[in-house]
């Protein structure tokens, strides 16, 4: 009887605990600038977990239009700045920097919300694959990412052997709780819609 009563409890403390959570998630598109015409988008940090491979798992999820949508970015931490001196250290570059995963329903709603504001054609499902990128660093300072925010230049497909080449930027910020995907170029729309769908 007691056991049965403490996973009521713990059951009832997770469904608070998701709600207020979830309550508190930021607007997908709050962080957008009208006159520059960029689709940027930014996610609450829900859940963020330093893994045995030096990565940081990061669950992301914010609001649009009263739903919630979210993925799960894993990102290597201390990668060295990129920016020596002023200049770019073209031998900064990590491949497989970056991994990008599904969460569920999340992250279905994701890529149609996506889709929608990329003008493309509505696709129904995230990948179900684990996406890797190619990673570069746009910091002055080694990326030690629980001090604050920094900024990276992200690569899929580098050598565009699945004519899925593109580009975009990813700014985790875990000090305050946020990261922001930013849209390099429209001309890559297309290809960010069609590599973060279920082939």
């Amino acid at each position: 009887m007691k056991i049965k009563k403490l996973i009521l409890i713990m059951g009832i403390l997770s469904s608070v605990f998701g709600f207020s959570q979830n309550k508190n998630l930021i607007e997908l598109t709050s962080n957008q600038d009208a006159e520059e015409g960029w689709q940027d988008l930014i996610f609450t940090i829900t859940k963020k977990e330093k893994i045995d491979n030096g990565f940081w798992s990061l669950t992301c999820k914010a609001k649009y239009k009263n739903q919630i949508v979210g993925l799960k970015i894993n990102i290597v931490d201390g990668i060295p700045a990129g920016i020596v001196n002023n200049d770019l250290d073209n031998t900064r570059f990590v491949e497989n920097g970056i991994e990008i995963q599904s969460i569920g329903t999340e992250s279905d709603k994701l890529i149609s919300v996506i889709s929608k504001l990329y003008g493309q054609t509505k696709q129904t499902k995230f990948s179900t694959e684990k996406l890797t990128f190619t990673i570069f660093p746009l910091n002055r300072e080694n990326a030690t990412l629980e001090n604050g925010r920094f900024k990276f230049k992200l690569f899929y497909d580098d050598n565009n052997e699945q004519n899925l080449y593109a580009e975009f930027y990813l700014n985790p910020d875990l000090k305050n709780g946020t990261i922001e995907l930013n849209e390099k170029d429209e001309e890559y729309r297309q290809n960010i819609v069609k590599l973060l769908s279920e082939k």
